[in-house]
């Protein structure tokens, strides 16, 4: 479904292999550029697996305007760290469940909870797979780090968000068999990784959180007629499903390439590079 038409057209890319380099950061050239973009009026903002907390850490003293969507959909928040828009939970029918399933095939999940209201990231203590450890690497010191003793220590009323990370075929096997099973209907699946690479992650929120259904939802509440999406994975396929226009970035999957209206060239910061052009013709 897309809102056809003419009239207020919001841009919103994904982040990571997206609009961030190579190194999971947003270039000087692409700041400044989009710097000057918003200031001249360009209509732009993000949707991203990543966490409200790193997503301002990647974006920085970019000076978005727009509130930005987050964990994949589960929640949305404005850049200055007001209170988040919404959040969109498992039914806890689903997480438990959810939860048995990646224990059964031998992966550890992390489950993603709010605690009042502060966003937690949980798993057993001294049941670390090789996924949770690489994970728990890259985020030594983040706040929202919170092992537990034994699952009943989560509150699974208000789960929103998992992160399954493993070899890719249990992984994937596991993703299948997850889509199979009735409360499967009320998730939402995200596989990334592939066969060569040997790693598999999949993400997992509530059926109503996508990125598409958060950037429609952020649509409508600020009056955009059209969506332009940007992105380069299995996340990003439901943002494309809502975009009027959707741009693959030259490394995305085939499956992402097909889904697009286009794909970018390979270019550093191609997506910022495309906003410029379009900025540009919108001046003649």
């Amino acid at each position: 479904m897309t809102m056809t038409g003419p009239g207020r057209t919001l841009y919103v890319s994904d982040l990571d292999d997206t609009l961030l380099g190579a190194d999971g950061e947003l270039s000087g050239t692409a700041r400044s550029t989009l710097t000057r973009l918003l200031a001249e009026g360009t209509q732009f903002t993000v949707a991203t697996a990543r966490s409200p907390l790193t997503t301002r850490r990647a974006l920085g003293d970019l000076p978005l305007s727009l509130p930005f969507v987050a964990y994949s959909g589960a929640t949305a928040v404005h850049p200055d760290g007001a209170e988040p828009l919404w959040w969109e939970h498992f039914d806890a029918r689903a997480l438990k469940p959810l939860v048995g399933a990646a224990l059964a095939a031998g992966v550890t999940p992390l489950v993603f909870w709010l605690d009042g209201a502060e966003d937690r990231i949980s798993w057993v203590r001294g049941a670390e797979t090789s996924g949770v450890d690489t994970f728990l690497e890259s985020r030594q010191g983040d706040p929202r780090l919170a092992p537990v003793d034994g699952w009943d220590e989560v509150d699974h009323d208000t789960g929103f968000f998992v992160s399954i990370r493993g070899e890719y075929p249990v992984v994937r096997r596991l993703s299948r068999m997850i889509r199979a099973i009735s409360w499967g209907t009320g998730c939402s699946l995200a596989l990334a990784g592939t066969r060569e690479s040997g790693v598999g992650v999949l993400d997992v929120t509530a059926a109503g959180a996508t990125k598409g259904s958060g950037v429609r939802r952020l649509a409508e509440d600020h009056g955009f007629t059209r969506i332009v999406a940007f992105g380069d994975g299995a996340n990003d396929l439901p943002l494309f499903a809502e975009a009027d226009e959707s741009y693959a970035t030259a490394g995305a999957s085939d499956e992402v390439k097909a889904a697009a209206t286009a794909v970018l060239d390979d270019r550093e910061d191609a997506v910022v590079h495309f906003l410029a052009e379009q900025a540009a013709r919108a001046e003649v």
